[in-house]
């Protein structure tokens, strides 16, 4: 049925073929959890160019439904850039093809099948499905641009006992939703962060490429950015400008493997690189006006920053000449490096081919690629903060700390004398200037506190400290009839000064009420929920946040800011509408404590505060003229 299914298909005939039986692997589960039974199984996928047009970079969707884990997928690779084995594919999986990700057609070819077709397996483990049955996905289909899949077949009318079924994807001109120049093309697609890799200039064995990396994220930030990519077919790293290799050259890769005997003559001392998988870093500034090095939006020592923070600083590029080897010594057969990673914390796709990039080296003429591929990465959760928040106000001498391991515990132990704490337990309240010392320090004034006014604490082990290397205070200042105020302190308890720092608030009820931040820049950001981004001035003091000093002071800035009442009716800023629901720190959200200050003055409007809004916002004024409020 297969084969008269596929001679009625003119477009790309898809077929998912299960081969064998179940075969159930270990742990042996007893006869009540034989959902939960593991079997090991192989599959194979075929497409089959019968159409008229050629498929440039083919992805498919295979939908997995038994909770299956991919342990071997040769042939293909994972457009989310996840890697064999364990890859979760219990709700459906999108691959690409490597070894021949282009199927031409029929016509051009005279039907030759090893240029038409491509083939690819999977191994892997499902659950729940044994012998006689058979754990067939829910479909498959094209995810290509401009084809569109038909119902599927089975060999079976659908039932579970099938093995194999397919679909015919038919190429539909109107579907394509781009212009002529990006026909055949994968539309390119968003991120935190966002990579290009645009072959610019092709010669037989070699060519050379921009790679580009622009960051997306509105509150993202990589300091030292650090490129890793693995080459498929054999190629190495000729020359390089706006970047530099980090580590080895392995030059002995090169003489003594297959570039070496194609290349007999080729002095490889000269070669920037003959890894298979090098790593790639920026070059430092005092580079960026060296004709024979530097590029446009390099030499920046790999920092990337949010277009709202610094609009120049936005987009890294480096140039890399690359030599490649038979077979692949056409003008036009290119292959890019694939599985990038740009550093801890982002997950990044494969590479996408995509319609080549127009950009202009010179500022003048308009230069098109020859080839382009696109790369995304996006953030991953990650369990350990970097940053953290506590909370106090005017109205209650307490200040609520930084959770408890807000930054994670490498051990239930004091840091600085190895005595035990307790990871599970709240910190202690501080008072005031109990935020100002270091964690060593606090214990004694929380206990002082404590005893003041008559908290119960632990009389065994104390709770583990924030282990922050930034924290941040946030104070409510005043509460008066018409609006209120609020001021925010920045610590930085580490070793290393911060420069270009900043942060964003997130006040779901109190933001349309915001006025003005005094001593930092402040901008609204209404595609992150109106969230307000904050920073220093450019050139000033306040634009760097120095590191710990020798006496175990913290660097430290703060700024007032004021809100406005009649623009937020209703607001009740001490019943907890003050206090922002997230903190952001360098594009890293920031722990935040789970509770706030309460006080029976909360509920007092002080006469000394019930200012008209004009004379606050001139107190302000007058108040953040250089001193410390803290």
């Amino acid at each position: 049925m297969e084969a008269s299914a596929m001679d009625a298909c003119t477009g790309v005939f898809l077929q998912y073929q299960f081969m064998g039986t179940p075969l159930k692997i270990y742990p042996f589960m007893d006869n009540t959890s034989t959902l939960l039974q593991p079997y090991r199984f192989e599959s194979e996928v075929t497409l089959t160019n019968t159409g008229f047009s050629n498929v440039l970079g083919w992805e498919v969707f295979v939908g997995f439904q038994h909770g299956e884990i991919i342990a071997d997928a040769p042939g293909v690779l994972f457009v989310d850039g996840e890697s064999t084995p364990g890859v979760f594919a219990g709700n459906g999986t999108t691959v690409m093809g490597t070894d021949q990700p282009d199927l031409k057609n029929s016509i051009d070819t005279a039907m030759d099948l090893d240029l038409i077709s491509a083939s690819f397996s999977f191994t892997g483990t499902e659950f729940g499905v044994a012998d006689p049955d058979v754990p067939m996905p829910k479909n498959i289909s094209l995810l290509n641009p401009g084809w569109e899949c038909g119902p599927m077949g089975t060999d079976s009318s659908g039932t579970t006992a099938g093995r194999s079924m397919w679909t015919c994807c038919a190429e539909n001109v109107t579907a394509i939703n781009t212009t002529a120049k990006d026909s055949g093309f994968l539309p390119r697609a968003s991120g935190d962060v966002v990579m290009y890799y645009d072959v610019f200039q092709t010669f037989g064995d070699n060519y050379w490429a921009k790679v580009s990396i622009s960051m997306e994220d509105p509150l993202g930030r990589i300091d030292h950015w650090n490129l890793t990519w693995d080459w498929r077919q054999g190629e190495f790293i000729f020359a390089m400008k706006g970047a530099q290799i980090l580590g080895p050259q392995e030059q002995d890769k090169c003489v003594l493997g297959k570039a070496g005997q194609y290349y007999a003559s080729m002095d490889f001392s000269q070669v920037m690189s003959c890894s298979a998988s090098p790593t790639i870093v920026d070059l430092p500034q005092d580079q960026k006006d060296n004709p024979a090095v530097a590029v446009p939006n390099c030499c920046r020592n790999g920092t990337l920053l949010p277009e709202l923070v610094d609009a120049s600083q936005t987009k890294s590029e480096f140039q890399v000449q690359v030599y490649k080897l038979p077979p692949n010594l056409d003008r036009d057969e290119i292959q890019p490096p694939v599985n990038w990673n740009i550093g801890e914390g982002y997950q990044c796709s494969q590479p996408r081919a995509v319609s080549p990039s127009e950009f202009s080296p010179d500022n003048i003429h308009s230069q098109s690629a020859v080839k382009s591929w696109q790369v995304v990465c996006n953030k991953t959760e990650t369990k350990a903060k970097k940053c953290c928040v506590s909370f106090s106000t005017f109205y209650n001498d307490s200040v609520v700390p930084c959770p408890t391991c807000a930054c994670g515990c490498a051990s239930n132990t004091f840091p600085w004398n190895g005595q035990k704490c307790n990871p599970d337990i709240d910190p202690m309240f501080l008072p005031y200037n109990g935020v100002l010392l270091p964690p060593s320090n606090r214990t004694a004034l929380g206990l002082q506190l404590a005893k003041l006014d008559h908290y119960s604490v632990p009389t065994d082990v104390q709770a583990c400290p924030d282990n922050c290397g930034v924290a941040i205070n946030w104070h409510i200042y005043s509460d008066y009839v018409d609006g209120w105020s609020a001021r925010i302190t920045l610590f930085n308890w580490d070793k290393t000064s911060v420069p270009k720092w900043f942060s964003a608030i997130e006040l779901e009820k109190a933001m349309p009420g915001y006025q003005n931040v005094y001593s930092f820049n402040g901008t609204i950001m209404p595609d992150l929920n109106d969230a307000l981004l904050m920073q220093g001035h450019f050139g000033y003091d306040n634009d760097y946040l120095l590191a710990i000093d020798p006496k175990d002071n913290p660097g430290k800035l703060q700024s007032l800011m004021s809100f406005d009442k009649r623009k937020t009716p209703g607001i009740n800023v001490v019943k907890g509408d003050g206090f922002p629901t997230k903190v952001w720190f360098n594009g890293d959200e920031c722990a935040i404590p789970s509770y706030f200050p309460t006080g029976a003055a909360a509920w007092q409007a002080r006469p000394s505060l019930r200012l008209s809004l004009g004379a606050l916002v001139l107190a302000l004024a007058l108040l953040v003229g250089g001193r410390d409020l803290l």
